[in-house]
């Protein structure tokens, strides 16, 4: 035992030296390992039970790691259990792929209702709590992992187990595919990350295994599960994609456009700075209404940005935004935003991928180029962190131009029975309440609830503040709560008069007519889509972990094109996302063997996708 932590404080110190410093760190020690146990000086009592004073760790430990697929004591979520057909009248040609697998996966020979597994390979695989840690010693010799997530908020507990883990040996025979969070409540920031890089084979099964349970604990499930849900969220598809990007080419190509460059008769954000001035951003949530009243008293205190449906209830209690942020590419926005943008005063400012006809209405229109969509990396400057929501591009910009920011009707959440709009707005006459949801954190309410949309929202607003990190930001909002803002009621808001007009200029001036090099990306869609039916073909998988080893690889490369050549990577990422999951959800309902058959589909449809 000694000999194997002195190995881990040697790997960690060589490797992981902020593992090496925690465990160093620990200056009290209320757990001690005892009578083949972990003792509780504090309580007095064992971690594990005594029989006839004889400790149960190893047995118990034995026990947990017995089977998980199918150990009562470990649960298991599916993300989706039958394999559902798609609507081929939304996205044409990705539905189509995805039926046709799906259709010739039920018509294999040996296709179940259930599902097959691999004897020794576990799917996403989350552990809350170490203890001793020896279950996790022994789940790991025994089984390989689609990936595994540790979690031990009690550094004690981390330092013990390093007596009985070779936690070297498992980052070694794991890799990245091993994530180790010790010590404080669980970062939003790690469980993105952990499911991004996996997205389609952690959309299928996710393991859960509690060694014991503490708030923490509790937090960790409850936020696990909520990113768990999120990661079928806001993909995407080349059929919504291609409708952006055809408006952006629109949009961009100005009457002074020839040869190789787009000249745009809009103005487009280039660059941002920050400014000594305060900002209210408004969402139309149904706290909106709670706050009208300070919007109006305090108008000539703040720019006002709104997003959104929020542009008619400000406008119907009098209010101008100084901005109103547009990011949807959806044809039938143009008639619900007409009426508003004839009477709006403010400037329009909306991303280059909506439907060119807004910009034409707006008095006063602006442009931005948007990240996480296929026109991320046309321009030179683009606003990053503007998905999935009009609010989170709200937030974006509110964030890139100040540091004091009070968050209004951006309720990120609902309580059920009630309206989640604000009144005076698009959905007035619509069936605007929800029904269905999970409980949430609240803001100031207790009952509130969120969606898998709501909730991807509220993290990528917590992502976008963590790594902005703008000084103040007030969530004045009776909706979920959100990390890194401070809830505030308006009541208690004091603000002092500044010169709008001035700022106002100040923000229009990061705006200007850009020159756009016009590029042929039919070259770059044809290299991807080749690379797709050469990596399909790369191996021939004999059972489901190499399967899952094809999936992640095309997965991988997907997200380097990304990088490499974002407006093509974006769009065709959503749709290899379907399609791959579609793929793999398949031969987990049939022989493996099917592979061949099914990849076929692929390799033949896949260039009905052109720009």
């Amino acid at each position: 035992m000694v000999k194997l932590f002195a190995k881990n404080m040697n790997f960690f110190y060589r490797e992981l030296p902020s593992l090496y410093k925690l465990i160093k760190g620990i200056k009290t020690r209320r757990f001690l390992i005892k009578d083949n146990n972990i003792f509780d000086t504090e309580t007095e009592n064992y971690f594990y039970p005594m029989e006839n004073g004889n400790s149960l760790m190893y047995q118990l430990n034995q026990l947990y790691a017995n089977n998980p697929m199918k150990n009562k004591l470990w649960l298991k979520f599916f993300l989706m259990k039958n394999l559902p057909y798609y609507d081929e009248n939304v996205l044409k040609i990705t539905s189509n792929i995805c039926n046709q697998i799906i259709e010739t996966t039920k018509k294999s020979k040996n296709y179940t209702d259930d599902y097959f597994y691999d004897k020794n390979f576990l799917y996403t695989t989350t552990i809350f709590g170490i203890g001793s840690g020896i279950h996790l010693q022994l789940l790991t010799e025994k089984y390989n992992f689609q990936s595994l997530f540790v979690y031990e908020p009690e550094p004690e507990f981390f330092a013990i187990s390093c007596y009985f883990v070779d936690y070297k040996k498992i980052f070694q025979k794991l890799g990245d595919r091993f994530y180790l969070f010790v010590k404080g409540e669980i970062d939003n920031k790690v469980l993105k990350r952990f499911y991004d890089t996996r997205i389609v084979t952690s959309n299928f099964l996710r393991l859960e295994f509690v060694t014991y349970n503490s708030p923490k604990i509790e937090n960790a499930k409850r936020e696990f599960q909520l990113a768990n849900i999120s990661n079928k969220r806001g993909w995407g598809s080349f059929e919504d994609e291609s409708i952006g990007f055809k408006n952006h080419l629109l949009n961009i190509s100005g009457k002074n456009s020839k040869d190789n460059y787009l000249y745009s008769d809009i103005s487009i954000l280039t660059k941002t700075e920050k400014y000594n001035f305060p900002i209210c951003l408004v969402a139309n949530g149904a706290s909106l209404n709670n706050d009208i009243d300070w919007i109006k008293e305090n108008k000539d205190k703040m720019i006002i940005v709104s997003v959104g449906t929020a542009i008619r209830p400000l406008l119907k209690n009098g209010i101008h935004s100084d901005f109103h942020i547009e990011i949807e590419r959806m044809e039938y926005l143009v008639d619900i935003l007409k009426p508003s943008l004839k009477e709006y005063k403010g400037y329009f400012v909306g991303a280059s991928v909506i439907n060119p006809q807004h910009f034409k209405i707006a008095k006063n229109p602006l442009m931005f180029i948007r990240d996480a969509s296929s026109t991320t990396g046309i321009s030179n400057y683009y606003l990053k962190f503007c998905s999935p929501m009009v609010g989170n591009a709200g937030f974006s910009f509110a964030s890139h131009f100040s540091d004091e920011i009070y968050m209004v009707g951006f309720d990120v959440g609902f309580k059920k029975g009630k309206r989640v709009h604000a009144d005076g707005s698009f959905y007035d006459d619509k069936d605007d309440i929800e029904k269905d949801g999970y409980p949430v954190r609240g803001n100031f309410s207790n009952n509130i609830y969120s969606n898998d949309l709501l909730n991807l929202s509220r993290q990528n607003l917590e992502m976008t503040i963590s790594i902005l990190k703008p000084k103040k930001v007030y969530n004045l909002s009776d909706g979920a709560f959100i990390w890194g803002t401070i809830p505030k009621r308006s009541s208690e808001i004091t603000l002092e008069k500044i010169d709008k007009e001035k700022w106002i200029k100040k923000i229009v001036s990061n705006f200007k007519k850009e020159r756009i090099k016009r590029i042929d990306y039919s070259g770059f869609l044809e290299l991807y889509k080749n690379k797709i039916k050469e990596l399909l073909d790369s191996k021939t998988p004999k059972n489901r972990e190499e399967l899952t080893e094809i999936i992640d690889l095309i997965n991988d490369y997907t997200l380097a094109f990304v990088n490499y050549e974002p407006a093509v990577g974006t769009l065709m990422r959503g749709t290899i996302w379907h399609i791959l999951n579609a793929l793999y959800l398949s031969l987990h309902k049939t022989d493996v063997g099917e592979y061949s058959k099914l990849k076929e589909i692929i390799k033949q449809n896949i260039d009905r996708y052109m720009i």
